[in-house]
């Protein structure tokens, strides 16, 4: 290896068990290539670290190596991540989206790299996530001004319909290869690797199958349990048995109710992680996108369930700062609305250093911006729906204003308990209100509702278990207590 080689190699980063040599040693090899001539760091995300390597006969390789160690990497995840970027690439089905071929992978630890890697071409083109605004130091999307976004959401939105192409297969999953080296659909994996089970024919059959996994996951761990409470760490949110026992009902009882009509039940491909930081740009065209990458936890889905904004669009409660008047229930398909400023005299006071007081309103407007984008995106989806499939259908047109409630009930049930627990208010002001409108339903109907709940309805029970909660609070300060003098 040359010596200018090794001395790049030893000035980048990576992780402890990762050889940079034998890497290079796997791709020269693996691609029969000539002498590499450099690395490059390309970029380093959550999951992956990507290098640039350059061999003498001017072919550019992107070698991605997986950030995960043995114990959290699951290989099975990794190949059907490889299966979606050459499915996409086969189908025909995607015109205009670029992915990089893949030419060859290892999802082992015991290759001369010491770590999972993929070798796949180099995608060329400009990238906005780091563009920064020097007046006003925001970054990508919220940097650029009024009319760059419109046109780059407009291409986001064209993006993610040219996703929502049919797709040749009718179970819920993810793509994976078979025996034969042909695509099918196997488990469903998360962009966290999490194997959600499967492949599932239906909605019900996916959500019931979690709420099962949940129960069996009880039967495990809290069947020998010293006190009333589930959670065993910090992390972990408060819960008794009483109140997981109430939640895995009242999810139960809602799954019928939140099956999209049939109009939004075909099957179609979801990118887990659309957004600025995987997609390149051409250099000269803000609306033309010439390539999307980081394919890991793609998912092939009911169309209602693929309607998250990406991610530049998203906005949560505690961004630049929490509104107690509008609560943040913490969702992460689902953004929270910021439309206006509201009274800013009871806006907290933030500073960088002393006397260097940050002015929340630029923050604050990116937020408000983004709603507005928002409604733009869905739009564009629409109608670049309609132009592309010849989509008529009204109910598929307000995708992405009908979909939030859908979205919030998917990220529950396959989130696990103690996603449960998280938003237990929100399971229970659904059933209620639910229960008040359509006690006689029978036939499905579409469920919308406010961005945050800001008010409980009066719920029509008698709920005896008030006069038992301050025996139960004190029984559990008095076994937090015991655990403190120990």
């Amino acid at each position: 290896m040359p010596n200018d080689l090794e001395l790049q190699i030893s000035t980048l980063r990576k992780s402890r068990w990762v050889n940079l040599s034998g890497l290079v040693d796997c791709a020269t090899k693996r691609l029969s290539k000539p002498t590499c001539q450099s690395i490059q760091l390309l970029g380093k995300g959550s999951y992956n670290t990507v290098y640039k390597l350059v061999f003498a006969d001017g072919t550019e390789i992107a070698a991605s190596v997986s950030a995960h160690d043995d114990e959290d990497f699951n290989p099975q995840a990794k190949l059907s991540e490889i299966a979606t970027m050459k499915f996409v690439r086969a189908s025909g089905s995607y015109p205009g989206i670029q992915v990089p071929e893949v030419h060859a992978w290892d999802v082992t630890f015991s290759n001369p790299a010491g770590a999972p890697y993929v070798l796949m071409d180099v995608v060329h083109g400009r990238k906005f996530d780091n563009l920064t605004n020097d007046d006003n130091k925001l970054r990508g999307l919220d940097g650029m001004s009024e009319v760059q976004q419109l046109a780059v959401t407009k291409a986001l939105a064209k993006l993610q319909a040219t996703l929502s192409a049919p797709v040749p297969f009718d179970k819920i999953g993810s793509i994976t290869f078979n025996d034969e080296g042909s695509f099918n659909i196997g488990p469903l994996f998360t962009i966290t690797q999490q194997n959600l089970g499967g492949p599932y024919k239906s909605l019900i059959d996916l959500w019931r199958a979690r709420l099962e996994h949940e129960i069996l996951y009880a039967l495990r761990e809290w069947s020998r349990l010293e006190t009333e409470q589930l959670s065993r760490s910090l992390s972990e949110p408060k819960c008794t048995p009483q109140n997981f026992s109430e939640l895995i009902q009242l999810l139960s009882s809602l799954i019928p109710h939140f099956v999209p009509s049939s109009s939004c039940l075909p099957l179609v491909l979801y990118h887990p992680d659309l957004a600025l930081r995987n997609i390149f740009f051409d250099p000269i065209d803000d609306t033309k996108i010439v390539g999307l990458i980081d394919w890991g936890g793609a998912q092939i889905l009911p169309f209602m369930l693929t309607a998250k904004f990406p991610d530049d669009l998203n906005s949560t409660g505690e961004d630049p700062f929490e509104r107690p008047e509008i609560p943040d229930e913490g969702w992460n398909a689902v953004p929270h609305d910021w439309t206006s400023f509201g009274d800013t005299s009871k806006w907290p006071n933030v500073f960088r250093g002393p006397n260097d007081q940050v002015d929340l309103t630029i923050r604050a407007s990116a937020m408000i911006k983004r709603y507005y984008l928002r409604q733009h995106f869905g739009v564009c989806f629409a109608q670049e729906n309609h132009d592309r499939y010849g989509d008529y259908n009204l109910g598929r047109a307000m995708l992405f204003a009908h979909a939030p409630y859908y979205l919030k009930f998917h990220e529950i049930i396959t989130g696990g308990w103690t996603s449960l627990v998280d938003h237990a208010e929100w399971i229970r002001e659904t059933y209620w209100r639910l229960n008040a409108v359509k006690q006689d339903a029978r036939s499905p109907a579409l469920i919308v509702g406010p961005n945050v709940y800001r008010s409980s309805m009066e719920k029509s029970v008698f709920d005896l278990n008030i006069f038992e909660k301050p025996f139960s609070e004190d029984v559990q300060d008095e076994e937090e207590e015991e655990v403190m003098h120990e």
